[in-house]
């Protein structure tokens, strides 16, 4: 029994002894560049002592070398954990290989001809090396929307809002796809969620406005739109979809007014001038509908609405002859 202390210390010994050659046999595969027999050396080296801070630094460097991001993460983690000793190495390998796969995934997107297919590759190996830093994430879920994966670029603008909650350009981003998507529910949340962050969002309130509406609810919408009105009142959209707002509620009066703002802020807005037009129209005022239908039918000849509208104010008013004409304009357009 007096002879076990010494037992135990020299299987110890050479317990030692194995690791230090396998590493250091490990180290001369890598001077000699033969990276797969180092590579088998420290995967052995660590077999016999896996907190070996260096080996799995090592390891981490060959797996970053074959472009497994993800290997070289978790070797490099595990590298860290044990000891600080290579953790400014580790770093600076790691932001290396970042923006190497970063810029290589910006120059394939924006290139004459973008290949999306590379440009993912690009984002999605540095997501894989440095999972929190968000502009490749983004820019990971703008190529997924280029190559109309519209459920992975949604994935990939949870995932970020999830762990950067006041990312105001991603949360419109995920509102506007759930709205595409007619997720009307979630865009409300999300884009609740981004005017909280930024109050004076005009877009994140006209968006969210329009899924109020298709999910009916109108007082929300309206609130919506007067918030959008109130941040910019310069801007004609808010004024234009409001007034679409009160028109579907057959509230005319309410949607001329709308209306109207908006053409006095875009004169050149058809769809605003021919909306007024018909609302003018639905409250039996054809003296002011008329001149802005003629207006409209010189700046679109070739839209039959336009001139069938005319043709029945004209016959309302008795010129025979312009209805004729308006009509006759309306059904060959209509062909």
């Amino acid at each position: 029994m007096k002879y076990a202390p010494l037992l135990w210390a020299l299987c110890t010994a050479l317990t030692l002894g194995c690791q230090s050659s396998t590493l250091t046999a490990a180290k001369l595969y890598l001077k000699q560049d033969q990276p797969e027999k180092a590579k088998d050396q420290l995967i052995a080296a660590l077999e016999i002592e896996p907190q070996n801070a260096e080996a799995h630094f090592l390891l981490g460097k060959i797996y970053g070398a074959e472009g497994d991001y993800e290997g070289m993460v978790r070797s490099f983690v595990r590298s860290v954990e044990l000891g600080p000793k290579f953790e400014v190495e580790i770093e600076q390998t790691r932001h290396n290989y970042w923006a190497r796969e970063y810029n290589s995934g910006v120059s394939y997107a924006q290139g004459d001809v973008p290949d999306f297919d590379k440009a993912l590759r690009g984002f999605k190996n540095a997501t894989a090396i440095d999972g929190e830093r968000f502009e490749a994430w983004r820019n990971l879920a703008y190529v997924y929307y280029q190559m109309e994966r519209a459920e992975d670029a949604i994935k990939t603008y949870e995932h970020i809002t999830a762990h950067a909650s006041d990312d105001a350009n991603s949360l419109y981003s995920l509102g506007v796809l759930y709205l595409n998507e007619k997720r009307y529910e979630d865009a409300v949340s999300v884009l609740g969620a981004l005017v909280e962050v930024d109050p004076n969002h005009v877009e994140g309130y006209i968006n969210r406005a329009v899924a109020q509406v298709n999910l009916e609810d109108y007082a929300g919408a309206e609130e919506s739109y007067k918030k959008a009105i109130a941040i910019n009142p310069g801007a004609a959209n808010p004024y234009y979809n409001l007034g679409n707002l009160y028109w579907q509620q057959k509230e005319y009066a309410k949607a001329l007014e709308g209306y109207a703002k908006a053409v006095e802020l875009d004169p050149v807005d058809n769809d605003a001038l021919y909306n007024l037009a018909i609302t003018h129209l639905a409250l039996e005022d054809m003296d002011s509908a008329l001149p802005l239908l003629e207006q409209l039918s010189k700046r679109m000849p070739d839209n039959a609405a336009v001139w069938r509208e005319l043709g029945r104010i004209y016959a309302i008013k008795g010129q025979i002859e312009e209805s004729k004409n308006a009509y006759d304009r309306e059904q060959m357009l209509s062909q």
